[in-house]
């Protein structure tokens, strides 16, 4: 797999990643994101780019796919918990959490480019 591969599957993950996290619970849990029409759409792509914009933004220090592997899954992997288990219905300002997943799926981002920084580093050098 090329660099150039991998930034265009990270891209489409970060798009579809809210909407099928939240598939395993059903329909009625999936609809709650999908039912909201064009603005809810693109207010949660927006945001949600922030999350997958910064994955990319690390795969330009990386000369190896395969570091990208660590910032991903505790990206993704922490999206995926976030997005699958926040209940819109549950609470009039439950939806403000959208606004704070992405921002708070930085911080494991981070913590996964560091550790990919490494395996590129030792992939490079072995």
């Amino acid at each position: 797999m090329t660099m150039r591969t991998a930034r265009i599957l990270l891209v489409v993950i970060g798009l579809l990643l809210p909407y099928a996290a939240r598939l395993p619970r059903g329909l009625d849990w999936a609809q709650q994101y999908a039912g909201g029409g064009l603005g809810a759409s693109l207010f949660l792509g927006v945001f949600n780019a922030l999350a997958w914009g910064a994955l990319l933004a690390v795969s330009f220090f990386y000369q190896r796919p395969v570091s990208l592997l660590a910032p991903a899954l505790a990206g993704f992997g922490f999206l995926a918990w976030a997005h699958g288990s926040l209940n819109l219905s549950a609470d009039a300002q439950s939806a403000v959490a959208l606004v704070f997943i992405p921002l708070y799926a930085l911080v494991p981002i981070l913590i996964g480019a560091v550790v990919g920084a490494l395996i590129d580093r030792r992939l490079r050098a072995g």
